[in-house]
């Protein structure tokens, strides 16, 4: 088994533009020094998605789908990685190369493609029971499902015994089948004991409807199985396996994708017989969760689909819960193009049992009545607390706060913060101050990054105190003392640098690549001075940028970093735990056309300005010491040697 070269991927990139590639499925206009278009993967009427020709690489502000060429064939025609490399190398008169891979490597493909495949066989054989279990095909039917619907979600039957899916895989004695069962959740094993020394074999699901998860590709990945009569539980999930994570995976997106961008919004339900009901009653554009809580992830899935989401909750207190975790997950995600709601059901209907009895038209009614994203916002943050008390105003701040942080620095946010100020009798400014969001912009660097007119990314929360500037430093006579007597701070490095350096740094990782000891450490020492979060970026980019892996120069020549190392380097940075952070420094430098000779100069005028705060804190650190009588003949000569590099910085 042999595996693609990375070096021929950076080639290929290098080789291919981007701007032909995407051009072929999205009408482009340039725009500046970038393209512009409507977004292919969510609905939109102003175009908000960028293709730069400088970096490879597509990006949209209003869904946030970024990535390569290869991303984006993978993304919009549903090509697996490997075909969309040898689409594009075709495209480029290149022939894909092998390479041998490890046995774990070799060993990882072939567990999946066994699931996989293990998965779609499992489903075909509940498909067929189905249709000789007339008692379940008698539940679909009472609960309104024709056999379209049916078939549209691919529905099956688990026949209630206990070794069923042994005439689909064989006898489960035979290990190597049970291991693939079990890795896939379709077997449970029992534990053994000292009275019984042979672990039994069963299946996991037994006399239930059975409901395929299918990913974006329409692969079964794992199953969801709803008891006939009364028991428990009433439904029951496949485990976390290496095909399928709850937090990552929406039921019925694969179906509803096309509905969603026609009625341009989604349904979010909380279960499989909500989302099948519903599209049979004319409701396709509807996705559940599965059995967990509204994740990031789902939400940042659901708005690559559309601009408007519904989540859908009973309005007992578990719906109430459910609905404050999705408020968490989307409030970070929040753009002012987007529409987010919240509708609650009466505690004695699912949205299934709701359209059956009130009809179509009331249910879209309650749907464009339902919540707005920042009403709820204020319930939650209200929520048992008395406003016409000092102590409930001050609760209610309490919990708004952290919702508030959670938010990018949008218009809705100014919104909600002047809304609560009203709210709880006060002003804007005392509820920006308690929450940490009276920070003044940090002012546009003069140069390469003016052209971009964005705001830098708000790293600043924490640390204000250590902003504080002294009065201006003169290294000249008498001035240790008055530093001494006004009790002035040391210097301090702008803490624009950091951000400074942030940003060359994800354009050019191999500059972070060559930096030495010294001046890692004082990118580090200027990212924590403007915040632990610009800290944790910084320790990790500098860290994702030793992992770069430069294209061999040929004939001796030095390596070299082709016009594809940005794409490639941000498809790493998406796997990172920091990727929120990178994605919010990827949009401020999307529309840079900083050069590489331009990042180098930016690089070393950053570090030099380090140096000299280091210089000068120094100083004044000496000069404390001899206006205390408490310098040493060492420490006056430093000073007298600080004070001629000074003069000649």
């Amino acid at each position: 088994m042999a595996l693609i070269p990375q070096s021929f991927i950076a080639d290929l990139l290098n080789r291919v533009d981007i701007v032909d590639v995407v051009g072929q499925h999205v009408k482009l206009k340039k725009a500046g020094a970038n393209f512009q278009g409507l977004c292919p993967f969510h609905s939109e009427k102003s175009p908000s998605f960028s293709v730069s020709p400088t970096k490879q690489f597509y990006h949209c502000f209003g869904c946030g789908a970024h990535g390569s060429a290869i991303s984006f064939l993978m993304e919009y025609s549903g090509l697996g990685y490997v075909d969309a490399i040898e689409d594009l190398a075709r495209s480029a008169g290149l022939d894909v190369p092998r390479e041998e891979r490890t046995a774990n490597d070799v060993l990882r493909q072939q567990q999946t493609m066994a699931l996989s495949e293990v998965m779609s066989a499992a489903a075909d054989w509940y498909r067929q029971q189905l249709k000789v279990a007339p008692r379940a095909v008698e539940y679909l039917k009472g609960r309104g499902l024709t056999g379209e619907i049916a078939k549209r979600y691919a529905l099956g039957y688990s026949p209630d015994g206990w070794q069923g899916l042994e005439a689909v895989f064989g006898t489960y004695t035979n290990d190597e089948v049970a291991k693939t069962l079990l890795e896939g959740g379709l077997l449970i094993q029992s534990e053994q004991t000292e009275t019984n020394q042979t672990a039994r074999r069963y299946d996991r699901f037994r006399d239930r409807i059975m409901f395929p998860i299918r990913n974006p590709k329409g692969q079964t990945i794992g199953f969801g199985g709803r008891i006939l009569d009364q028991g428990e539980p009433k439904y029951l999930n496949s485990p976390e396996t290496p095909l399928f994570s709850k937090g990552n995976t929406l039921y019925g997106l694969f179906e509803a994708r096309q509905a969603i961008r026609s009625q341009e919004y989604v349904l979010v339900c909380e279960g499989y017989m909500d989302v099948v009901a519903l599209a049979q009653l004319g409701f396709p554009n509807a996705v559940a969760t599965l059995g967990t809580a509204c994740t990031a992830n789902h939400v940042r899935m659901l708005l690559r689909q559309t601009d408007r989401i519904v989540f859908s909750f009973d309005g007992d207190a578990a719906g109430q819960r459910a609905a404050q975790r999705a408020l968490e997950a989307c409030l970070p995600l929040m753009s002012d193009d987007k529409e987010i709601r919240f509708l609650f059901l009466p505690t004695e209907h699912d949205p299934d049992s709701y359209v059956r009895a009130y009809g179509a038209p009331a249910f879209e009614k309650v749907i464009k009545e339902a919540m707005s994203i920042s009403s709820f916002f204020f319930k939650i943050a209200s929520q048992d607390h008395e406003l016409t008390t000092p102590e409930g105003r001050a609760q209610t701040h309490h919990a708004a706060k952290p919702l508030l942080l959670s938010m990018p620095p949008i218009a809705l946010r100014t919104q909600i913060l002047r809304e609560l100020a009203i709210r709880t009798n006060s002003t804007p400014a005392e509820l920006e101050s308690f929450c940490g969001l009276t920070i003044a912009p940090t002012p546009v660097q003069q140069g390469s990054y003016s052209s971009t007119n964005q705001r830098a990314p708000n790293f600043n929360q924490g640390n204000s105190s250590n902003r504080t500037q002294g009065a201006p430093w003169q290294a000249s006579k008498g001035t240790a003392k008055r530093v001494a007597t006004q009790n002035l701070a040391p210097p301090q490095a702008p803490t624009d640098l950091a951000e400074q350096m942030l940003r060359v740094l994800i354009q050019f990782p191999h500059l972070g690549k060559a930096l030495d000891a010294n001046q890692r450490a004082l990118a580090l020492q200027a990212s924590e001075l403007r915040s632990a979060k610009a800290l944790d970026l910084m320790k990790d980019l500098l860290a994702q940028c030793d992992l770069v892996e430069l294209i061999p120069g040929e004939n001796g020549k030095p390596p070299t970093v082709g016009a594809g190392a940005f794409a490639l380097f941000q498809e790493q940075l998406s796997r990172s735990e920091l990727a929120p952070l990178y994605e919010v420094l990827r949009k401020r430098v999307m529309g840079s056309d900083l050069e590489i000779e331009g990042a180098i100069a930016d690089l070393d005028g950053a570090f030099k300005k380090l140096e000299l705060t280091h210089l000068k804190t120094e100083m004044t650190e000496i000069a404390q010491k001899i206006a205390g009588s408490t310098a040493t003949e060492q420490d006056r000569a430093r000073y007298r040697e600080l004070g001629e590099r000074l003069k000649f910085s």
